[in-house]
């Protein structure tokens, strides 16, 4: 007949209890396991606390150099924001269909029919003495196309002028 040792009463007992635990014991071997990693660890966290006054005091500085900057730009200085109606107002964009992909490949198309007709109109503006000559443009191509456009997007317009307005 074997007799088990008298198991030790008190916090070794717990401890003891708790070794036994196989999820305990797992986890034990991976902290030992990583045990390089953990003093890493610890080591930096360490650093970090002791110099942790010096970096409060780098960002109360970086603060107060922020704020001297600010006050002596008159324009910088004049600035107040409203952040809830700036806040509102990025929500109503967001939501709108401002953002879509369809409305800004359309926006896009008009601004590069911008920037390139105020070149145009630079170097070689389209003349345009009367109303014959403007009937003429009709004949272009690309003019054609260009009414064609506007015309299709006014009516578009005015079908969405129609609906009934939320409040």
């Amino acid at each position: 007949m074997t007799v088990a040792p008298p198991r030790p009463e008190g916090p070794s007992a717990v401890l003891a209890a708790k070794l036994d635990d196989p999820e305990v014991a797992a986890s034990i071997l991976v902290l030992l396991e990583h045990a390089d990693l953990v003093a890493v660890l610890l080591e930096g966290l360490d650093q970090f606390l002791h110099r942790s006054e010096a970096i409060g005091t780098s960002l109360m500085e970086a603060v107060g150099d922020l704020r001297s900057t600010v006050g002596a730009n008159e324009t910088l200085g004049e600035i107040t924001v409203d952040f809830p109606k700036v806040a509102d107002a990025a929500v109503r964009l967001i939501n709108a269909d401002l953002l879509t992909k369809e409305a800004v490949d359309q926006v896009s198309v008009l601004a590069r029919g911008l920037v390139q007709g105020g070149e145009d109109a630079a170097t070689r503006p389209v003349e345009v003495n009367g109303p014959l000559s403007l009937l003429k443009l009709l004949k272009d191509p690309d003019v054609n196309r260009a009414i064609s456009y506007f015309a299709t997007v006014a009516r578009a317009i005015g079908r969405e002028l129609d609906k009934p307005r939320p409040a």
